[in-house]
């Protein structure tokens, strides 16, 4: 999994913000920010990857246990497909 063509995040300020480019400006109504940690698994996204490599980068960035890390990854990563980000 990985996000899809067509969008980019963006430094604004303190604030992290998913710009769509290109064809898929047309789809993309309102706006997209994230938090810290969703700015480092969309990072983490950029490339081709599973969840648990995401979950691994995240206990290793964070002082997070595996149990929360995999829960807030899951619950992330379910936002993203139901708006449309993940390829």
């Amino acid at each position: 999994m990985r996000i899809k063509d067509g969008y980019q995040l963006c430094k604004v300020g303190d604030s992290s913000i998913v710009l769509a480019t290109g064809d898929v400006s047309m789809q993309l109504s309102g706006l997209t920010t994230l938090n810290e940690t969703g700015e480092f698994v969309w990072n983490h996204l950029l490339e081709e990857t599973t969840p648990d490599a995401v979950v691994d980068a995240m206990t290793k960035e964070y002082a997070i246990d595996r149990a929360t890390a995999q829960a807030d990854v899951d619950e992330f990563l379910q936002k993203l497909k139901g708006a449309g980000f993940l390829a």
